[in-house]
């Protein structure tokens, strides 16, 4: 497994993950409506639109606090991709934001999380975060195991809208980013 920056090349893969992964991880977690309303709308070539401004913006300078990598697998495949920013409601700007975490389903079990979300915690500490959270579907029971067994710990609910409708969020966090990363002396 190789982790790195993304670079605007790797939208139409990234694209690909993001929609493969989301679609795959949240069916039976929102209403069936909400769901196939992505299917039909949300294509691999919109989200590699978003990634492309995303990866652009952050070479030009205009979003220096944000985080883009990418995890290929042996063969050099994009499995995986992580972003992170400063968390919107955080004046202080202390606390970091995971805003996406997807692997193939077909990667799940490999490592390509663990060590996307411990590299992008290593990334924003060096960015002077101190702390970092995420919301995941509150559904999404995978997931959260995942997290807890991160050392992340439930700080908070909140309701996201998805295609019209109100989900339950749980909100994760970790004190110490440095610690999330391995450089702060901290095991996970």
């Amino acid at each position: 497994m190789k982790i790195r920056a993304a670079v605007v090349e790797d939208a139409p893969d990234m694209g690909r993950v993001m929609v493969t992964s989301f679609l795959w991880a949240h069916r039976g977690q929102m209403p069936d409506a909400a769901w196939q309303q992505r299917v039909d709308e949300w294509t691999p070539e919109v989200s590699a639109r978003g990634w492309a401004r995303a990866i652009t913006e952050r070479a030009e300078g205009k979003a220096p606090l944000d985080v883009l990598l990418v995890a290929e697998d042996d063969s050099g495949a994009l499995s995986a991709l992580v972003s992170g920013s400063a968390a919107d409601e955080d004046p202080p700007g202390s606390i970091a934001e995971i805003g996406a975490l997807y692997v193939l389903p077909d990667r799940r079990g490999r490592g390509f999380g663990r060590s996307l979300l411990r590299a992008a915690a290593g990334e924003l500490a060096d960015l002077g975060f101190s702390t970092l959270q995420l919301g995941v579907l509150t559904a999404n029971l995978p997931a959260r195991g995942f997290y807890e067994a991160m050392g992340g710990r439930a700080i908070g609910r909140r309701m996201d809208d998805e295609e019209g409708y109100l989900l339950p969020v749980t909100v994760y966090g970790w004190p110490d980013i440095a610690a999330l990363s391995g450089e702060g002396g901290g095991t996970m």
